[in-house]
């Protein structure tokens, strides 16, 4: 047994980067959720002839524990770029690395490239561009790729390619800030007329920061930056200053890059892990079994409807799902509709049951409309709504807004996957209703 190999078997089960010397010069850097168990791939007897000429080659090994697997692949690419390992190179099989590109606009885009050359001897080059920065080298697409969709629930940005007249996709899921690639918001000269061009350039500052390694110092600057907003009673930035601190913290708090998501169609695991959670956000000790999702679905007011879908214990129970037609409201009055809902399914207590949480998509509005119907008359029912732009839970009772990315990823995907049926049945009832309207029209 060779001494790198014994060096190997010595190497801790945690997440981390190994190092590959000749001397004190690295050779090659990787990256593991497991170091010891990824060393041991090596000393296979099936693995490739520039391995076993690496591995041969090799005069020491050593390796660095990071905190989990995006931290990692973070500290992975930092050290091949300032070192550029030959095996590194060589070991790529003619794959190209991937970089996050970072434009120089008013607003800039973020997005993945292949774009590098080679120098004389082979190492890896980035392509100089005027109009653009790239962060990287990084081995793992998949990986990063999961790594800016978790960084922008927390630091919404834009990838669309061209301006457009109306909202993106993105920027109704919360995912772009929206004002950002809106024609309407941009003027003759190209230049920003809207007021969110600083908060969404500190976006892209802060994922930045953290694919460069400034993760602690990052949430340093948040954790300030929150203590003086709340000292000048801006409360309302100083609860995006916290969310955003959680955020972070929950996606690097030892996270496996396992590259799959969990169904919101299955069934809920822990039910009692979620509800202990949800007693939490909403200060009861009372028990939460059934939880009802509604929604509102309409164009310009026409053949608007409601939905309510019902999870006991976290599952969907498809046969309690109940649909409402609008009769009171004929303009798009969004607030108005869902309170004319829940005034017609409190007269169905007896009949249908009384959940221990009424969720509503929506915000502040909606929850408000909601309370006026609600109380005094019912004062046991749990009341919170979910605003789809931003992905924050507005609870009853509480003036800041829970953002979902800072709760535990179990309970972000309850919410989720209520707030999405109700969605989902509310807007298959409305185009029922379009269908029958065009049909008796035509």
């Amino acid at each position: 047994m060779s001494t790198i190999h014994t060096i190997a078997l010595s190497a801790p089960h945690t997440p981390g980067v190994y190092i590959f010397r000749i001397g004190k010069t690295p050779v090659y850097v990787g990256k593991a959720a497991d170091i010891r168990k990824r060393l041991g791939s090596y000393f296979r007897k099936n693995v490739s002839a520039k391995t076993r000429h690496m591995i041969g080659g090799a005069t020491s090994l050593d390796w660095i524990e990071t905190p989990s697997e995006i931290d990692a692949l973070i500290k992975e690419a930092e050290l091949i770029k300032a070192h550029l390992p030959k095996f590194n190179v060589l070991m790529r099989d003619d794959k190209n690395y991937f970089y996050v590109a970072v434009t120089r606009e008013t607003f800039p885009r973020i997005f993945l490239t292949h774009q590098f050359q080679r120098d004389r001897i082979g190492r890896v080059k980035i392509k100089e561009d005027r109009g653009v920065d790239f962060i990287g080298p990084f081995t793992s697409g998949p990986a990063i790729k999961e790594g800016l969709a978790l960084l922008r629930r927390a630091f919404p940005y834009c990838t669309c390619m061209q301006l457009h007249k109306r909202p993106c996709l993105n920027s109704q899921i919360g995912r772009c800030m929206g004002f950002c690639c809106h024609k309407s918001n941009f003027s003759t000269k190209g230049g920003s007329a809207f007021g969110g061009q600083k908060e969404y350039q500190e976006n892209i500052r802060n994922i930045v920061a953290i694919l460069t390694g400034k993760k602690k110092k990052l949430l340093l600057e948040l954790k300030r930056a929150m203590q003086t907003a709340a000292k000048k009673q801006d409360f309302e930035h100083a609860a995006l200053f916290r969310n955003q601190m959680a955020s972070v913290e929950n996606i690097f708090e030892h996270r496996p890059l396992t590259h799959q998501r969990p169904s919101r169609q299955r069934h809920m695991p822990h039910w009692q892990k979620i509800e202990r959670v949800i007693k939490s956000l909403l200060n009861t000790t009372s028990p939460i079994s059934r939880v009802e999702g509604y929604d509102i679905s309409n164009i310009s007011g026409a053949e608007a409807t409601g939905s309510m879908v019902v999870f006991v214990n976290g599952a969907p129970e498809k046969s309690k799902y109940r649909k409402f037609r609008v009769k009171t409201v004929d303009q798009p009055n969004d607030v108005a509709m869902h309170a004319e809902v829940m005034r017609r399914r409190l007269t169905h207590l007896k009949d249908w049951g009384t959940p221990d949480l009424f969720l509503i998509d929506g915000g502040k509005p909606q929850l408000n409309a909601i309370i006026s119907v609600l109380r005094p008359g019912h004062p046991t029912v749990h009341l919170a709504a979910l605003a789809k732009r931003e992905e924050e839970l507005f609870i009853e009772g509480k003036d800041i807004p829970q953002r979902l990315d800072s709760l535990p990823t179990h309970v972000k995907l309850f919410f989720q996957h209520a707030r999405d049926e109700s969605h989902r049945f509310a807007k298959k009832y409305h185009h029922t209703l379009r269908e029958m309207a065009y049909r008796n029209n035509a």
